[in-house]
C-alpha cells in the first residue's frame, strides 16, 4: 500500500492538490488535519489500482462497427 501525504497552506490549495491524485488511482484517507503550516490530507493506493488506472489509460476507444442497410 502506498501513502501520500498533501500539505497545503489553505483550504482550497489543498482541495486543487488533492484533485490532482484523484484520477491516479488515490483515495482519500481520514479527515483533514489543521497544523502550524496550513492544512494536509493524507491519501492511500494500492499497487493494483496504479496498474489499473495505467491500463485504463492505454486501451484505445472502441469503435463501433456498423452496418448500412441498402
Amino acid at each position: 500500500m502506498e501513502y501520500n501525504i498533501i500539505i497545503a497552506p489553505d483550504l482550497e490549495g489543498l482541495a486543487v492538490e488533492v484533485a490532482g491524485f484523484l484520477p491516479q488511482g488515490w483515495r482519500l484517507k481520514g479527515g483533514i488535519v489543521e497544523h502550524g503550516k496550513g492544512f494536509a490530507q493524507q491519501l492511500v493506493r494500492q499497487p493494483k489500482d496504479s496498474v489499473r488506472m495505467q491500463q485504463q489509460r492505454k486501451q484505445p476507444a472502441k469503435q463501433r462497427r456498423t452496418k448500412w442497410i441498402e
